[in-house]
């Protein structure tokens, strides 16, 4: 098992970083994995050294000792995905659903479409397999509530601390018939990709 971050690194810089450094500290304290925020910070910063230009997908990987790996590929352009609904499992630990980790079963599919958006047994809208969830109703944004139930993104964390979304939380019905009366939008959200757009069919 491993802990990861997937992060934008663009012209050597890492939009929210402090968010990133902040999440996989937390985990790591969590599952008593020993990563010092010093280590963190050197690792990030001899990164950035090697990729002064371009744009990347970044993922660094922590291990249960705590030694850190990294992946740093060409970021190529996407802004809209496909997309189906699915039921999400509930019978994993409640860490796995919690914490950015290689466990990552409960958010597994056929790949069908780009992404998978999950809900829960009682119909609650929780996230995307790779990010979260946004919706614009009447000039709004909003993003499910946090009931231990999901990731947490960095990308949803910032949107809330400023204030330019909040929490509320929508069935997999209601936002059926929101979207078939185009009375909403759903977006998909992530550090990576920031805010995309999304064609679904539910």
């Amino acid at each position: 098992m491993y802990l990861f971050e997937t992060m934008r690194l663009s012209e050597g810089k890492i939009p929210r970083r402090d968010y990133h450094k902040a999440r996989i500290l937390q985990s790591a304290k969590e599952l008593s994995i020993p990563l010092p925020e010093i280590q963190w910070e050197a690792f990030i910063a001899d990164i950035k050294k090697e990729y002064p230009t371009g744009t990347y997908r970044l993922k660094v990987m922590a291990d249960e000792s705590g030694e850190l790996t990294y992946q740093c590929v060409d970021l190529p352009e996407k802004s809209s995905f496909t997309a189906q609904a699915q039921l999400m499992r509930s019978d994993y630990p409640k860490w796995q659903y919690v914490n950015k980790t290689s466990h990552r079963e409960h958010v597994e599919h056929l790949h069908e479409t780009d992404v998978v958006l999950f809900y829960n047994l009682q119909g609650k809208i929780l996230e995307f397999d790779i990010g979260n969830v946004l919706i614009k109703e009447q000039g709004k944004f909003y993003t499910p509530c946090f009931n231990n139930d999901f990731l947490k993104g960095c990308m949803r964390v910032q949107l809330l601390d400023e204030g330019k979304a909040e929490e509320r939380d929508y069935t997999i019905d209601e936002l059926r018939e929101k979207l078939e009366a185009h009375e909403a939008e759903l977006f998909l959200i992530n550090s990576l990709r920031e805010v995309a757009e999304i064609q679904i069919n539910l």
